[in-house]
């Protein structure tokens, strides 16, 4: 048997580098497979553009109502209903009045939220009567007696949006609507006529008024 030579280094040093060469061929044949693929499925882009919208809200704004006569103040958002009642302020005064008197008082609404109301409306309720004097028989037409002027202002002076009567004051009225912190005063008078018989003494109307801001 004849025994096998060793290859030369010369010969080993050029295997080695035939190997090489080879391995850098497929490599290359691979990388470049993949970044076909990948153009062709149009997951690698030379050219990109993009707009975030950060600040993409909506809020909802507010309508708050407040009442004040100087002395006292209600606002509606002191309800969780935004719709509160306010017992301490008597536009009709809560004064004593004799027959030929009056009696005056102002109050002032103010928009103490966020945006204009489309309405402001003042609506009445039903006037009633109460109240008597031991041994005479009382009226029953006092709502009917009483008159009512209201004024669009500080004072009871110029044109007033209601002259009549606090029975016949059934319709709500109409208002110039309020933008946020705007304010507007309005003139109470109520007011009696002179010739009041005794039937007439002891006897109390009452009348709910709401004022009504809507969107």
């Amino acid at each position: 048997m004849t025994a096998q030579s060793s290859p030369t280094p010369r010969a080993a040093r050029r295997r080695a580098r035939d190997r090489r060469t080879a391995l850098i061929v497929v490599l290359g044949g691979l990388i470049g497979t993949t970044l076909l693929t990948l153009s062709l499925t149009g997951t690698l882009s030379a050219f990109t553009a993009a707009i975030t919208n950060t600040t993409d809200t909506v809020s909802t704004g507010s309508l708050i109502m407040q009442e004040t006569d100087g002395s006292n103040t209600c606002t509606s958002n002191s309800s969780s209903t935004n719709s509160a009642n306010c017992a301490t302020i008597n536009k009709y005064t809560g004064n004593t009045l004799l027959p030929g008197g009056s009696a005056t008082k102002t109050v002032t609404l103010s928009n103490q939220g966020t945006i204009t109301p489309a309405t402001f409306t003042l609506t009445p309720g039903t006037c009633s009567q109460s109240g008597s004097v031991s041994g005479i028989t009382p009226a029953s037409d006092f709502c009917a007696q009483v008159t009512l002027k209201i004024y669009t202002a500080a004072t009871a002076t110029g044109p007033t949006i209601y002259n009549g009567l606090l029975s016949a004051f059934t319709t709500p009225l109409s208002l110039t609507a309020l933008a946020p912190a705007g304010s507007q005063p309005y003139t109470f008078v109520v007011s009696l006529p002179s010739g009041l018989g005794n039937s007439y003494m002891g006897l109390t109307a009452s009348q709910a008024l709401t004022w009504t801001f809507s969107s």
